[in-house]
């Protein structure tokens, strides 16, 4: 027999949430400018097509490009790191090659930036390569011509380097004391007499930006509290994109946010940010990125391969277990734009097989 007060109250469950998911989903588009718009229809055979025939060569060519740099990052991120003659003609060249990667495809490389780190690694090496993949799909999407982009990537590659003499604090389990914290704002500074060296190799823009990439538009960063257009652009892209790698990982004192999570504070501290960045952040990175898997609220998981950018909240999901936690033969496409109600609970941990209640 039909339980209708058990029926009345999923369906007020289900109100609630797409009430308060359309509430959401009208402040990111204000806050971006943008108004909503009737999405634009999605032909779901051509995603399909289009994943199977390029998402194993582009894996396999991110995959390939993403060591390269963090074998590069393991070689500079280290306590007796010192500059030698060369290393920014060597960091040169593997910008280029990624740059090159991101312009024909980004969904290998946002994959990789969405999973946890290693278990038991070091993470200050994964970070500075994930900010520098970020940054530059930001740069891409602002157009910024090869040299540019060159002096973006760089930039972003060796944005840290002067936490190389502070190793001990970032890697501690513990919220860091107020003196601990203000030793870690010298870094900006420490980086500045690490690159000494490497005058006449490393463009005074690249400087700037790595010195300057924890100021904020609204004065409240450091090292020297700089505002508005006292900040390089480079920097403001370094800054916006380190600062959302670093919340969607998790860290030894704190665990990881969700993208829903990371893009609700930005937009809370906008004023520390250029608007145009956050919006570009939004649209190719994404509330829900390509290839992060997420729980829908009939319990089925998958992974998201195509965002809808006038309704963040409601991309397209390729399910590939059902609710009882059983692989499907035949992935199912689900349009979150055009089921309403049908939506992302939850950002799952790993991929894997779901655990069974």
């Amino acid at each position: 027999m039909l339980n209708l007060s058990s029926i009345l109250k999923k369906y007020r469950q289900k109100k609630l949430q797409l009430d308060s998911e359309k509430k959401v989903n009208e402040e990111i588009l204000e806050e971006l400018g943008m108004k909503e718009e009737e999405s634009q229809k999605i032909e779901l055979s051509s995603v399909i097509k289009n994943d199977a025939q390029n998402d194993d060569v582009n894996a396999k060519e991110a995959r390939i490009i993403y060591d390269e740099l963090l074998a590069k990052a393991k070689d500079i991120y280290q306590t007796n790191f010192s500059y030698k003659p060369g290393l920014a003609k060597e960091i040169n060249s593997l910008i280029t090659k990624l740059t090159s990667s991101l312009s024909n495809d980004q969904k290998g490389f946002l994959r990789i930036f969405l999973h946890d780190y290693p278990s038991g690694q070091e993470y200050l090496c994964f970070h500075v390569v994930n900010t520098c993949v970020i940054s530059l799909i930001i740069g891409i999407s602002l157009g910024y011509d090869s040299t540019r982009l060159s002096e973006l990537g760089t930039a972003a590659f060796l944005h840290d380097v002067g936490i190389i003499k502070y190793l001990d604090l970032i890697y501690k389990k513990k919220i860091l004391h107020e003196e601990e914290y203000a030793k870690i704002k010298k870094h900006p500074k420490t980086s500045l007499e690490i690159l000494k060296s490497a005058q006449g190799e490393i463009a005074q823009d690249i400087i700037d930006a790595i010195m300057q990439e924890h100021e904020r538009l609204d004065g409240s960063g450091y090292p020297q509290g700089l505002k508005d257009k006292q900040i390089s652009e480079l920097a403001q892209i370094i800054g916006l994109a380190d600062l959302y790698e670093a919340m969607v990982h998790q860290r030894p004192y704190r665990n990881k946010f969700s993208p829903l999570e990371t893009v609700k504070l930005i937009l809370n501290n906008k004023s520390a940010f250029d608007c145009r960045i956050i919006k570009i952040l939004i649209e190719k990175i994404g509330i829900f990125p390509i290839g992060v898997l997420v729980r829908l609220n009939t319990q089925e998981i998958g992974t998201v391969i195509k965002e809808n950018p006038r309704l963040p909240l409601r991309p397209v999901v390729n399910v590939f277990y059902d609710a009882a936690g059983k692989q499907l033969k035949d992935h199912k496409l689900i349009d979150l734009s055009v089921n309403p109600m049908i939506f992302i609970e939850e950002c799952m941990e790993c991929v894997g097989p779901p655990q069974k209640k």
